[in-house]
């Protein structure tokens, strides 16, 4: 007479998949979180310079002079404005648009001077800004004489952007 056996894991078989698993899920986590941080600071730079670009487009649409306002610091900031003394921090009527700290969490805008734009969209003279994940990777957005920007990796590997 044959005796069935009962199909299925037993409890220590489901403990120990269970724990490697977990293994596995702590080897991954750090790779992830790098991952996460450049993904944030590749999309703040992103995002910095399609500001520039449209204010190229607006000095050009409107025929007058154009600033990306840059504040570095705990409390970061830049906003396209039509005034160069226009602070960012807040909504003014100035600010055609503002990006402040808390919309890119994890990413500090380190250096960075006022960028102006002249009423053909062509900057005044160069200028840059330094933006840093939580991971001390740093993005450097470039704004060209002509007045276009350019990403470049300042510190850290990126895959995206060349080395400046």
């Amino acid at each position: 007479m044959k005796t069935s056996r009962n199909q299925g894991l037993t409890l220590i078989e489901l403990v120990i998949a269970l724990a490697v698993l977990a293994v596995l899920g702590t080897l991954a986590l750090p790779s992830l979180g790098s991952r996460l941080d450049r993904q944030r600071l590749d999309t703040a730079a992103e995002t910095l310079v399609a500001d520039i670009n449209e204010a190229r487009f607006e000095a050009a649409r409107q025929g007058r002079a154009m600033h990306i306002v840059l504040q570095p610091g705990a409390a970061w900031c830049w906003a396209v404005a039509s005034n160069a003394a226009c602070p960012c921090g807040q909504a003014q009527a100035c600010e055609l648009r503002s990006v402040r700290g808390p919309d890119h969490a994890g990413v500090a805008l380190v250096a960075g001077q006022t960028l102006h734009l002249q009423s053909t969209g062509q900057a005044e003279a160069p200028g840059s800004a330094l933006l840093e994940s939580r991971g001390g990777e740093q993005l450097r957005v470039d704004m060209q004489s002509l007045g276009r920007a350019r990403i470049c990796a300042a510190r850290g590997t990126s895959t995206r952007y060349p080395p400046c």
